[in-house]
């Protein structure tokens, strides 16, 4: 079973990636897609790639063209480092 990441290591890995911040409960990421509703599936396509290679999926929610990207281990209770690597996965997808 995955375990909660404590602060310092949690708060050590959202300082590498792009855009995400979050607590010991969860972290997250919004970001603007740009070009409409098909762009947005092709984007929503590519999450749904890295989380059936990871087993692991993300909550989103879409707003006016924003995307959040909600990830937490329900099953340990907070962020772990499978989080942390789905995050590092979407940073090198969304760039």
């Amino acid at each position: 079973m995955a375990t909660v990441l404590d602060d310092a290591a949690r708060d050590a890995a959202l300082g590498e990636l792009t855009g995400w911040a979050g607590d010991r409960s969860a972290i997250r990421r919004t970001v603007h897609v740009d070009g409409g509703p098909q762009a947005m599936d092709d984007v929503l396509a590519k999450l749904e790639v890295i989380a059936r290679e990871m087993d692991h999926d993300p909550d989103t929610e879409i707003t006016d063209g924003d995307l959040t990207i909600v990830m937490s281990t329900h099953s340990a209770g907070g962020v772990t480092e499978l989080d942390i690597e789905y995050a590092r996965r979407v940073d090198a997808l969304l760039g």
